[in-house]
């Protein structure tokens, strides 16, 4: 993409209110935070020339209208597989015929699909000098030969606009590659929806896209869709384009994840031009491909990739390698390094505790990645520590390893008493909230209880143990202690490969 293209980048407010007043509310409201806004007749009210016309009034910015037909929206999305039943022809016939009859002055686009045939709009279009976008919505995935939907699209004279559902890591690579094949398209729209499709939307010059929609409120125009203030706020999209250095988050599911309003202030402050970017993985290899070729110069790991993503570097710490778990990736010149920020950022908040007061039996909930490092962790502190996972098999490869105790869930004694309990499973976490990881534990009252989950604040898990009068430590101090330690690793990358 060249630094035209950039300058082009529109972020587009997707009127989702129900009422109409709430949308021109919302064009107000957000004025400061969009470029564009985006009319959908078929979430108005009233679906009249005034009613559009009332609404460009408030926008005072370009405007594109647009009226979805239900299948090209989530909620009339089919399965993946399903046969796409066809319209009805006499509520396609009104639904052309709506749009064709309040295009007006003011709009500055028309979305119509690209096997939508409509003669008369196409026709007031051209008298109004309104731009036409083509527009292809994939809810099944990533369209097989979508740099040719693109290409022909734009052969046509219109701007193409690829909006689909990758479901894997290999899609989101498949993707991006096509959009790497049609560069020489200027004007186009390619975004992803979903988890896997959400990076397109905050960094959408990756996909060469000049635009990039956002919805305000509850109601969402597409998956993926965010809202104005987090997209600036957060990502700071005004300020990015091709120049902007990649980082991120991996993780499945990722999207919960509170880290890049950490660090993408950072970046900020410190005066680089970067973005830190969640990428929901579901195949580390895959991601591999990916980042290589985004030329993603560091990222953060979380759930389940901690142990796995060892084998995907070139280069381990120390700590990676006593543990057996890793959640930091830098590019060096040697290729991807790992190290581990989690067991300094997991013992921050248990400093002062250990410190003053005696606390001598652990009971560590989990087995995988993250367990490892607060395992390893407090027994460089010397305390005794008891491993439970619901996976027997997991609890003892894991307390072999480490030289510790362990038990299956169904299997821990009633009787035995702990100081300290640390919480280190996904069980609790956004969006399952009411899981509980040990529902049987029976708290004394007595117990330090630590959930390193940090989304909800408080787990079921932590309001269980403080209803029994338990002192309680949540996730959010130890995502910031490791992350700042993160940051410093990402600041280094991104001096090393700055030009």
């Amino acid at each position: 993409m060249n630094q035209s293209q950039e300058d082009n980048m529109l972020r587009c407010l997707t009127l989702t209110a129900e009422r109409d007043e709430q949308k021109r509310e919302n064009i107000r409201r957000y004025s400061g935070f969009i470029d564009c806004v985006e009319i959908r007749l078929d979430l108005c009210e009233s679906k009249t020339p005034e009613t559009v016309r009332s609404l460009i009034a408030a926008a005072d910015c370009p405007v594109v209208l647009s009226c979805r037909r239900k299948r090209d929206t989530a909620a009339g999305a089919p399965d993946p597989g399903a046969e796409i039943l066809p319209d009805n022809p006499a509520d396609e016939k009104q639904r052309l015929a709506i749009l064709a009859e309040v295009l007006q002055p003011g709009i500055s686009f028309v979305d119509l699909e690209a096997d939508a045939d409509s003669p008369d709009l196409l026709r007031k279009a051209e008298a109004l000098n309104v731009r036409i976008i083509r527009s292809v919505h994939d809810f099944q995935g990533v369209p097989s030969d979508l740099a040719g939907l693109v290409k022909n699209l734009a052969a046509q004279g219109a701007i193409p606009k690829i909006a689909c559902f990758p479901r894997s890591s290999g899609e989101a690579l498949d993707l991006y590659r096509s959009c790497r094949k049609v560069e020489d398209v200027r004007e186009k729209i390619v975004l992803g929806m979903g988890p896997f499709g959400f990076f397109t939307r905050v960094a959408p010059w990756l996909c060469g896209s000049m635009l990039t929609f956002i919805s305000a409120g509850d109601r969402k125009g597409a998956p993926g869709h965010i809202g104005p203030r987090e997209l600036e706020e957060v990502y700071g999209l005004s300020g990015h384009g091709c120049e902007t250095r990649i980082f991120g988050i991996i993780g499945n599911p990722v999207m919960h994840t509170l880290s890049p309003r950490l660090h993408n202030p950072w970046f900020s402050s410190g005066g680089m031009n970067a973005v830190y970017v969640p990428f929901q993985v579901d195949d580390l290899a895959q991601f591999f491909r990916m980042a290589e070729e985004i030329g993603v110069l560091g990222f953060s790991v979380t759930v389940p990739h901690k142990q796995g993503i060892i084998d995907m570097v070139d280069e381990i710490s120390d700590d990676v390698r006593d543990i057996g778990a890793c959640n930091t990736v830098v590019r060096r010149e040697k290729g991807w390094f790992g190290s581990n920020t989690d067991l300094a950022g997991f013992l921050d908040p248990l400093e002062d505790v250990l410190e003053a007061e005696r606390i001598d039996r652990a009971l560590v909930i989990g087995a995988g990645g993250a367990a490892r490092t607060v395992v390893y962790a407090l027994k460089r502190r010397g305390l005794e520590i008891t491993v439970v996972n619901r996976s027997p098999e997991r609890a003892r490869a894991l307390a072999e390893s480490a030289g510790t105790g362990w038990f299956a869930s169904k299997t821990l004694p009633s009787l035995m008493e702990f100081e300290l309990v640390v919480q280190t499973t996904s069980a609790g976490m956004e969006p399952d909230i009411e899981a509980d990881p040990l529902p049987d534990f029976i708290f004394q009252g007595t117990e330090i209880v630590y959930d390193i989950i940090y989304a909800p604040e408080k787990t079921r898990f932590l309001q269980r143990a403080e209803a029994a009068g338990c002192r309680i430590i949540g996730g959010s101090r130890m995502l910031r202690a490791q992350a700042e330690l993160q940051f410093e690793q990402f600041r280094n990358s991104y001096n090393l490969w700055a030009e």
